[in-house]
């Protein structure tokens, strides 16, 4: 997918220099000159689009991030919750203290889709059972209920313990996206620049 992806940027590039040598010959009164920019116009923003969307899941895919393993069940307790959104449906941002079975509790990020009427059950200090992935422990799925007496209380886990999700690694893709626009424009320009 990444690869494709800096292949659309190489058109990407190519569409540019479309338009910048369109730009520059509209006077011309040629219509293959008008047909090219305005083709070249409409074109770059869809293929730019699609060619991004490609660099990144496939920079997801490097790292890990689209895999998704079986979940186990644990214990989680609510350090913080904050919601967000209109309507019935709130999404509740939570700070959870993650206590699987078997191994260390950590501290993780999670978010559910709760409704309205149930926004008292997220708060502070409840104990709630959640899946979790134990490959990949950033990956909670926490119930859009949390009813009373769902769990035991727990201990609240030192910030230490805190796992993140990996970020994408972006500063290399950026340079080679760079590197194919640049390209593309320059290819254009040699080949049909004249």
């Amino acid at each position: 997918m990444f690869w494709v992806g800096l292949l659309l940027f190489v058109v990407v590039g190519g569409e540019l220099g479309a338009v910048t040598q369109g730009a520059i010959r509209l006077g011309d009164d040629d219509p293959g000159t008008i047909a090219q920019f305005v083709i070249a116009v409409n074109l770059t923003p869809w293929t730019a689009l699609l060619a991004a969307a490609l660099t990144y899941d496939g920079r997801r895919r490097r790292a890990g991030l689209h895999l998704k393993g079986p979940l186990a069940p644990a214990s989680a307790r609510i350090e913080e919750s904050r919601a967000t959104g209109d309507g019935p449906d709130h999404t509740v941002e939570l700070d959870l203290t993650v206590a699987p079975g078997g191994r260390p509790a950590y501290r993780v990020e999670g978010r559910a889709k709760v409704n309205v009427m149930h926004l008292p059950e997220f708060t502070a200090g409840r104990t709630l059972d959640v899946s979790y992935d134990p490959e990949r422990p950033w990956q909670v799925e926490v119930p859009s209920r949390c009813p009373d007496g769902a769990g035991v209380p727990l201990d609240t886990a030192p910030e230490s313990s805190r796992v993140h999700r990996p970020k994408v690694p972006l500063r290399g893709a950026l340079y080679a996206t760079l590197g194919a626009v640049l390209l593309g424009v320059a290819v254009f320009f040699l080949k049909w620049g004249s």
